[in-house]
């Protein structure tokens, strides 16, 4: 969303709870995806399944299917041809303790490296395979889920912190990437080892087989016992992470005010405390899963010791070569090593699945439909009737009640009144930033529902006090408002702000950065930067949001100056505290517990003896 654009406006804290919403909105430039893989929009919330889940992330395999399936075709005799070294491994063995001739050994050992040579070239070339396809398919999610943040509408925003959410792109994502570039790849050759030494420890004696394939029932339920338990406690600890995140976005984007209120210690015990609930969450779900590892490895093994001695006696006895034992053994070493690596392979995509419902739980929310493609439209007019609005998490709270007020093409009119009286609110339904919970709202004597979002935005510049800038360029902040302009245009809009001198003044000019917010520029400088790029947007319809407050009396006269350029032939909305600033409008609009009590120009609403009245009184102001 652009500064001085449409969906664009920052509230200033304490003002009304638009604030926050809209600054979240100004951290995320954004950005199209072309091929998305959108979720269907009307799915139904509900606690998704395992399976489910699953589906959504493979949906994003699709595309690359070819590849993966022929990564797992070579996968698969590739791992089985590691099957095969226990029988040569015994039969090596066996020529030994008969005293065979050397060249037999040579071509049993010959065979065996030359498996071993294969299987490195096969197993390489399938890990870059499955690595390349990973990696296109986690840029693919985390594309789709940041145009999918940013196409939330505010109310829906509102729901989410910037920490939380910027957690879910940074590391969830990065707990799905793991799974999917290694552990997926190793659940599938550990299954085919498992699966294949069996059969083939089952065709070299079944006696010797029982103890192993007995605890395999046993290790099975556990796994799918703990595995559960282990999904819930990784999708917890996943959110404590992000609530690690979201503490370290606030206290940096505030460091000043954490600063000058010395709340260090604060923040610094803040998020210790809630670090300290993720390292318990983590340090649970790791005793569960070093639990499991160590059931299995006492289950296996103590199997495997059994099988031993038992073994020996049957070589002792003569029922059993000792190759065979030995390749039996190895086999056995298989499946012992195949399901020690499944209690922690399953692990690893439990906690995936957990970071993956929270992603899912984000892209199954509904995105506001802005028709970009839509004509653009000249809006001039506004008319509100029997307008209400209650943010849809505060139901109970009415913030704006009632109100129908006409706004002509190019009038130019003020919305004043004390904070949280409905000012701002109102101002973000005239950009259709929300659509009224009752009444209409009309652009040139139209139903708003006529346009699409992107139209009336369009036609909406927005200059707020607090100005926000992205970390590029001051040309790349100002060609915002209409990035197709030429650098002659953005010029022109930056000498119209009164920007072009301190912006000319830089070493690197209009290629200098802004920093971090915007924080290299003094507070004048970024507001002429603002107005520059609503300027250069050119709408018909301006929304001022104490433009010239909190500066001091040279920026506030240089500021003054670009709006009056600013406001020529538009329709212009002004919100003030400030009356000095509105005396000259066509028409005041106070506001007051969400409604409008009072209307008129300055000199009427002073004859009428009201509250503007008593508030000029209160700033000396007739």
């Amino acid at each position: 969303m652009g500064l001085a654009g449409a969906g664009q406006h920052m509230g200033r804290a304490g003002r009304d709870r638009l604030g926050d919403i809209w600054s979240a909105g100004t951290v995320m430039r954004h950005h199209r995806h072309g091929h998305s893989h959108a979720i269907d929009n009307t799915e139904t919330h509900v606690k998704p399944d395992a399976r489910s889940v699953f589906g959504f992330l493979l949906r994003y395999y699709r595309p690359h299917k070819w590849p993966m399936i022929l990564a797992l075709a070579f996968m698969i005799p590739s791992s089985g041809v590691s099957l095969i070294f226990p029988v040569l491994t015994g039969n090596i063995i066996d020529q030994i303790l008969a005293n065979s001739q050397a060249a037999s050994l040579m071509n049993t050992g010959g065979l065996f490296l030359g498996l071993l040579t294969a299987q490195a070239v096969v197993g390489y070339v399938v890990s870059v395979t499955l690595a390349r396809t990973t990696e296109k398919v986690i840029a693919s999610i985390r594309s789709d889920l940041y145009e999918h943040i940013v196409r939330l509408p505010l109310s829906r925003m509102s729901g989410h912190r910037i920490g939380e959410l910027a957690s879910r792109l940074s590391s969830d994502m990065t707990q799905i990437q793991e799974t999917f570039s290694f552990s997926l790849l190793q659940l599938v050759r550990q299954s085919i080892f498992l699966v294949g030494s069996i059969i083939l420890i089952l065709t070299t004696s079944v006696r010797l087989t029982v103890p192993i394939v007995v605890g395999m029932p046993i290790i099975v339920g556990a796994a799918v016992l703990i595995g559960r338990r282990l999904r819930r406690l990784s999708t917890s600890t996943q959110d404590a992470l992000a609530r690690t995140s979201t503490i370290v976005e606030e206290s940096l984007q505030s460091i000043s005010a954490v600063k000058s209120y010395v709340q260090e210690p604060h923040e610094i015990e803040r998020y210790s405390a809630t670090l300290g609930e993720y390292v318990r969450l983590a340090v649970k779900g790791a005793r569960l899963r070093a639990a499991f590892v160590t059931f299995i490895i006492f289950t296996v093994f103590g199997g495997i010791a059994a099988v031993i001695l038992y073994g020996a006696r049957l070589v002792e006895s003569g029922d059993l070569r000792m190759g065979e034992l030995l390749s039996f053994l190895m086999y056995a070493m298989f499946v012992g090593g195949a399901l020690g690596s499944f209690a922690e392979l399953y692990g690893q995509i439990q906690k995936s699945l957990g970071a993956a419902v929270r992603i899912r739980e984000i892209m199954i929310e509904p995105t506001e439909d802005v028709g970009p493609d839509a004509p653009s439209v000249r809006l001039s007019s506004i008319d509100l009737v029997g307008v209400s609005f209650r943010y849809p998490d505060r139901q109970d709270m009415l913030v704006v009640n009632n109100i129908s007020l006409h706004i002509g093409a190019g009038e130019r009119v003020a919305f004043v009144g004390q904070s949280g009286s409905g000012k701002s609110t109102t101002a973000a339904l005239l950009q259709r930033l929300y659509d009224p919970t009752e009444g209409h709202i009309l652009y040139n004597d139209i139903d708003a529902s006529s346009y699409t979002r992107a139209q009336v935005r369009r036609s909406v510049g927005v200059v707020p006090q607090d100005i926000v800038l992205f970390g590029g360029t001051i040309e790349e902040n100002i060609r915002y408002g209409r990035p197709g302009a030429t650098f002659d245009e953005v010029r022109k809009a930056a000498a119209d702000a009164n920007a072009l001198d301190f912006i000319e003044s830089f070493p690197e000019g209009f290629a200098t950065l802004v920093g971090e917010r915007g924080l290299k520029l003094s507070g004048g400088q970024r507001q002429r930067v603002a107005i520059a790029r609503a300027l250069l947007k050119n709408p018909s319809i301006l929304i001022l949001d104490e433009a010239t407050s909190s500066l001091d009396a040279e920026s506030e006269h240089l500021i003054q100056d670009a709006l009056e350029r600013l406001m020529t032939d538009r329709t212009t909305v002004i919100i003030a505290h400030r009356l000095s600033t509105v005396r000259t409008c066509d028409r005041i609009f106070v506001f007051s517990a969400g409604s409008v009590i009072e209307s008129g120009t300055h000199e009427e609403l002073l004859r009428l003896g009201g509250l503007y009245s008593h508030w000029c009184d209160l700033q000396f102001i007739r």
